[in-house]
């Protein structure tokens, strides 16, 4: 069996807003991905596959708040992670967002 080089366990992030209900944008995601295995999110304009690629480097600002789950990468679990703390010793070294250019 492969290593499992991303894990995510019941993640849910939501955006607080200025208005009655918050926006759940990634809602209870579960994923593993295998060290030399490829993953793809696909989906409709709007439902959350940015802001759970942002979720999974650690990037909550506002209006973007971490609310439950875990994000293990290679073994190392950065859920209770500072944003710099994670951007220093996972970012460009074991993930990376490129994000789709818009046409």
């Amino acid at each position: 069996m492969a290593d499992v080089m991303l894990e995510v366990r019941d993640l849910t992030t939501k955006y607080i807003t200025r208005y009655k209900e918050d926006v759940y944008a990634v809602d209870h995601v579960s994923l593993k991905v295998e060290e030399g295995k490829t993953l793809g999110i696909a989906g409709e304009s709007g439902c959350g596959k940015s802001t759970l690629a942002l979720s999974l480097m650690g990037y909550y600002f506002p209006p973007l708040h971490y609310t439950s789950g875990e994000i293990i990468i290679d073994g190392q679990n950065i859920t209770g992670m500072k944003p710099d703390d994670v951007r220093k010793s996972i970012l460009g070294r074991e993930i990376a967002y490129i994000p789709q250019a818009a046409m």
